[in-house]
């Protein structure tokens, strides 16, 4: 029996010395022996090529690197070019190694011939044949590069790592050259046998986290079809394990998080546990596995709870009687580790592994397996012949030879054998085979269908109720409540239900599914959409008159309308024809992509104005992911292939060719007229935009249905998500915490100021100004976005009149709430706001305590000015000065709020002397900007 003592002893120990065991794969540094081509272990006949030009002296059994024999080389006879690589004529030297290899490096000479020969191949490609009479696969690493450096004169070997490793029976060398010349070859391959056997793998596609980490199999090398991978191996398998830390780009790859592929287990198309089939050489016996799992629960990523290991021997149809492990959570270390699950001598050829959500996400970085090949007459299993219900009975780690099979596409991946469920009382059970009499089957059936057919009516008559309340409230919609003296009732939904939730993803990831990209023509995650049904709110108001003085000073402003309606307060709350003339007239704050719109009141005179867009290729965009969409258009993340030198600095490194990270707006091809009308107009209003720090509209695709906008996107998405990810300079406790300094956070608030004093500038008034519409670039770079609005993940920080507006109530000055008035004045309340959100890194909404009938309620103190009204409270590390600011920028009278000139000015005082870069040099440890 283990006291605390020694457990306390095994985790300290695991902290000491667990990174650096599981970060290095000690198989890939033992896996570098020479395979055979100088020390003749690789027969001449094992040794061919696409053609030559004399067979004795410059065959391909002359490619033996180091060794002068006859012409010392292997020499193609065609002339060898840039187009020379194409699988239709490529010329090349074919390895047979007879058996599966893992190849971690190749090495490549010229021809020598004793001091006479001057040819060799400046560039070369790799291919592979990992089945006989499979497909050559071409070799790509991990930025999908194909092309190797080869030799600049004929008598040194160049050695050149492959990363990641080649699983493979043969290989071939492809010389490659960017000027036509005549090439020689000599070569060594370096590596060591398979002893796993995996011959391939299938699984769905591994998801993205937010837009900074992607957790795909990037290196796969088969088939990828609708999300799903087949018949290749990739990342599960290339000996190289990824750190705890998934966040970290290991390799300096430009992607994070690479050596890991990790599941969502909250995916629509995807539910249930994550299933995993492999294909090996030939019949195996298996002693045990080791799964490679990540187990950064903090970061809601844990080890799987349950794992269940079927084997077959065709393939087609898996034994019932899995091989089933159960993993004791480990809610104490953090650490990445191997979970190693015996398999009990089973045979098979093919394993189907399930494995079972203990949390949000799943890693895994690597899968070995310890067999040996069973030399025994082996017959398919045959197909199932009963749907009996099983029997279930305890177990915690079990395996019988049961002849039960079991058939995966009907009962497993539709979820109707035992699987399709993930409840507890099913964790440590297994079937056995079921021997009920067929009556008592009978017997069941009927039961169960009587059982349902009961269930069914309770539903129908749940449904009918909710109807007839709803067509009842619907019917009572525009009735006025008049409570105590002058107040205003008004009907709010939240845009998801919840009132005062909160989204804090340190991380940067919302909630993803899978969405067919139809405008563009990808598959790529989308924000998961809010529920259909909107919950009803009844919200009552207090507004008591004003004195006609105040009424003067506050609005004087207003249309005169508006005016007349505030002079006699008797009439503001007598009938609901006068609420209709008011409140519901807010102005919607939604384009028809869902994202925020400007209002422009001299809209007539810019539009007037032509401003030229560059028409960009729409098949060079790729989209990564869904952003938000609204009622006629979509907001996407792509990567933008050969955009001008202007987009440099948003390059970003995730494939061998350069690419940009932009937003893009799309239309959709079933928009009205009306919609189109707007979309036309957003585009040439934002075209106009030139400020270093409002995002620029970079192109446009308009001659093809659907129209698109590509717009700038920042390197590290939205400030929210930036400032959740980092904690203040002075409140650092963990070394390794991402640190921000004030100088720096002032230095971002005034970018914001900058950008709005331009819209200012304009007489444009934004509307949404918030930390989720900036967006973070490198040195800190802010530019102003309208995105926020459209995204899933930012609901909660939005109230919708029903029929009306999107509103986010918490950011909006009180004209705006209770009269719909949208000015420069009300920005610059919402700026203050803003700058409140990043000196509390975000950590919360603004009037976190407040429900948001309190928030409107707080409005209609400002209206009546009683001195009842709320302020948010000062950060902890705010200065008087800017917390002073911040009042200004929240007075009730609008002719009495800073402008942002002001503000802007403001700020750059404050932060005299402040250099961006010093964040960096000064040692603090943030973002690489």
């Amino acid at each position: 029996m283990y006291t605390r003592v020694d457990v306390l002893a095994v985790y300290c120990i695991y902290y000491l010395i667990g990174p650096g065991l599981i970060v290095q794969s000690l198989y890939l540094d033992g896996c570098k022996n020479a395979l055979g081509m100088q020390s003749y272990e690789i027969p001449d006949s094992a040794i061919t090529a696409s053609s030559f030009h004399d067979e004795k002296t410059v065959g391909p059994q002359n490619a033996r690197i180091r060794t002068e024999l006859y012409g010392g080389a292997w020499c193609p006879k065609a002339v060898i070019s840039k187009d020379s690589y194409e699988k239709d004529s490529y010329q090349y030297l074919q390895i047979d190694l007879s058996k599966l290899t893992v190849i971690t490096q190749v090495e490549v000479q010229g021809r020598f011939g004793n001091g006479k020969g001057k040819e060799y191949t400046t560039h070369f490609l790799l291919e592979y044949q990992r089945e006989d009479d499979g497909e050559w696969i071409r070799f790509r690493n991990k930025t999908g590069g194909e092309i190797f450096d080869g030799n600049s004169n004929t008598y040194i070997a160049e050695l050149r790592p492959v990363s990641p490793a080649i699983i493979g029976k043969r290989i071939r060398f492809i010389p490659y050259s960017r000027h036509p010349r005549t090439v020689c070859m000599r070569v060594e391959v370096y590596g060591c046998p398979w002893l796993d056997g995996v011959l391939s793998y299938d699984v769905r596609q591994g998801d993205k986290r937010g837009t900074e980490v992607d957790l795909s199999d990037f290196s796969y090398d088969g088939i990828i079809m609708d999300n799903y991978l087949t018949e290749g191996l990739g990342q599960l398998t290339d000996g190289q394990y990824g750190d705890s830390n998934f966040r970290l780009d290991q390799d300096g790859l430009g992607i994070k998080g690479y050596e890991w592929v990790g599941w969502r287990n909250d995916s629509t198309l995807h539910s249930g546990p994550l299933e995993i089939k492999f294909k090996f050489d030939t019949v195996r016996t298996f002693n045990f596995m080791n799964i490679h799992c990540n187990n950064f629960f903090s970061k809601e990523v844990k080890v799987f709870r349950m794992a269940r290991v079927y084997f077959s021997i065709s393939g087609k149809y898996f034994l019932k009687d899995p091989v089933q492990y159960d993993f004791q959570p480990d809610n104490v270390v953090e650490y990445a580790r191997n979970v190693t699950i015996p398999l009990e001598k089973s045979t098979g050829q093919f394993i189907k592994l399930k494995l079972y959500f203990d949390m949000k996400w799943l890693m895994i970085s690597e899968i070995q397996f310890d067999s040996v090949v069973d030399n025994g007459t082996f017959y398919s299993e045959n197909p199932p012949t009963t749907t009996h219900a099983p029997t279930l009975t305890s177990a915690n780690t079990s395996h019988q030879a049961s002849g039960a099979v079991e058939e995966i596409d009907v009962q497993e991946r539709y979820g109707t054998s035992e699987d399709s469920g993930s409840t507890d009382d099913r964790v440590g059970q297994k079937k056995a085979a079921s021997t009920k009499a067929p009556d008592e089957d009978y017997f069941s059936i009927i039961i169960g269908a009587l059982s349902a057919l009961f269930a069914i009516l309770i539903v129908i008559v749940v449904i009918i109720i909710v109807r007839i309340k709803r067509r009842n409230n619907s019917n009572n919609m525009q009735t006025l409540t008049i409570v105590g003296e002058a107040q205003l009732t008004l009907k709010l939904n939240n845009t998801n239900g919840t009132p005062n939730e909160k989204i804090s993803i340190a991380t940067g990831d919302g909630k993803t599914d899978l969405k067919q990209c139809n405008n563009i023509g990808v598959v790529a995650p989308m924000d998961f959409e809010g529920p259909d049904i909107e919950k009803e709110r009844n919200l009552v108001v207090a507004l008591p008159p004003m004195t006609i003085q105040g009424q003067k000073s506050s609005f004087k402003r207003q249309s005169p309308m508006m005016s007349n309606l505030l002079d006699n307060t008797s009439n503001l709350y007598a009938a609901s024809d006068v609420i209709n003339s008011q409140v519901p007239n807010i102005p919607s704050l939604q384009g028809v992509s869902g994202n925020s719109i400007y209002a422009v009141p001299n809209a007539d005179l810019l539009l007037s104005v032509d401003y030229s867009v560059i028409e960009f290729p729409r098949r060079n965009l790729r989209c990564v992911e869904i952003l938000g969409e609204g009622q006629f258009g979509e907001v996407h993340l792509c990567e933008a292939f050969g955009m001008q030198e202007s987009m440099q600095p948003y390059t970003v490194n995730r494939r061998a060719s350069s690419s940009a990270l932009v937003a893009v707006k799309v239309l959709r091809s079933n928009a009205d007229d009306r919609a189109r009308a707007e979309f036309l107009r957003e585009i040439k209003i934002m075209s106009m935009l030139k400020d270093p720090n409002i995002i620029q509209v970079l192109g446009v695709c308009t001659r093809e249905e659907s129209i698109c906008i590509i717009l700038e996107y920042m390197q590290y998405g939205d400030l929210t998500q930036f400032l959740l990810d980092h904690v203040s300079e002075t409140n650092a406790t963990a070394s390794n915490a991402k640190k921000l300094s004030y100088g720096c956070q002032i230095y971002m608030a005034s970018q914001i100021a900058s950008g709005m004093k331009y819209l200012e500038s304009l007489n444009m008034v934004h509307r949404d100004l918030a930390a989720r519409n900036c967006l973070v670039g490198t040195k800190f770079t802010i530019k102003i976005s309208d995105f926020g609005m459209s995204r899933s993940l930012y609901s909660a920080d939005y109230y919708r009149i029903e029929g009306r507006a999107v509103l986010p109530i918490r950011w909006m000055a009180w004209e705006s709430i209770l009269l719909g008035k949208f000015t420069t004045k009300s920005d610059v309340w919402a700026f203050a706001v803003t700058l409140w959100e990043i000196l509390t890194f975000a950590r919360e909404q603004p009037y976190e305590t407040l429900s948001d009938e309190h928030v409107i309620e707080n409005a209609g103190h400002y209206y009546r000015n009683d001195n009842q009204q709320i302020y948010l409270p000062q950060p902890a590390i705010c200065p008087k000065e800017i917390y002073d600011l911040m009042l200004e920028c929240w007075n009730r009278l609008e002719s009495e709020r800073p402008s942002f000139r002001e503000i802007n000015m403001f700020l750059l005082r404050k932060n005299m002397g402040y250099d961006p870069r010093q964040e960096i040099l000064g040692g603090i440890n943030v973002l690489d900007c």
